[in-house]
């Protein structure tokens, strides 16, 4: 599996933190694997001419 790693700012950072017991690393790959989806749907419907 890769690897990524993300900056973020230290406000974003603070507010992450008070949230200890979620699985950021899981939220995140959710949050890239749904954006991916969301492209590839858009290339479909690009390459059928239906946008």
């Amino acid at each position: 599996m890769a690897t990524i790693t993300i900056s973020v700012p230290e406000k974003l950072n603070d507010l992450k933190k008070r949230f200890p017991d979620t699985d950021w690393n899981e939220v995140l790959k959710r949050g890239i694997l749904k954006r991916l989806e969301e492209l590839k749907k858009f290339e479909e419907l690009k390459s059928k001419g239906k946008l």
